[in-house]
């Protein structure tokens, strides 16, 4: 049954990364901006012993990131997407294999270092 409302599900989470460089205020912003983005996520090589080599398309609804005060390469990126999206690989692109990835986005290294979901939509039959 839980099955059944994946594709409609939504997943909102937290994540600390790393780039490796300091990101401009015009980089925050057009990542804030992105709404309802398409993206493709081959199955990721970290999984791939476990999981059938697939291509799949996934939608990021949201995205918010805020510079950690104080830092100088460390943000928070808070997003919400369909359930069932790899955020990891999101994140650093899995060797082009998660295009586009916030990497490809913002044109430089990104690394996770701390994921949390933070909340989770589906609307439950009565």
């Amino acid at each position: 049954m839980m099955r059944e409302g994946e594709a409609e599900k939504q997943k909102q989470y937290t994540a600390l990364i790393w780039t490796s460089r300091d990101l401009t205020d015009d980089d925050l912003h057009n990542i804030s901006i992105m709404k309802e983005m398409e993206i493709v996520q081959k199955t990721p090589i970290r999984v791939l012993h476990r999981r059938s080599p697939l291509e799949r398309k996934r939608i990021i609804h949201w995205m918010e990131i805020e510079k950690i005060t104080g830092s100088s390469n460390y943000y928070l990126l808070h997003l919400c997407t369909q359930a069932g999206t790899y955020i990891k690989e999101f994140v650093h692109g899995d060797l082009g294999r998660t295009h586009p990835s916030i990497g490809a986005i913002i044109g430089c290294r990104a690394e996770i270092l701390q994921l949390d979901v933070t909340d989770v939509k589906m609307d439950f039959l009565p």
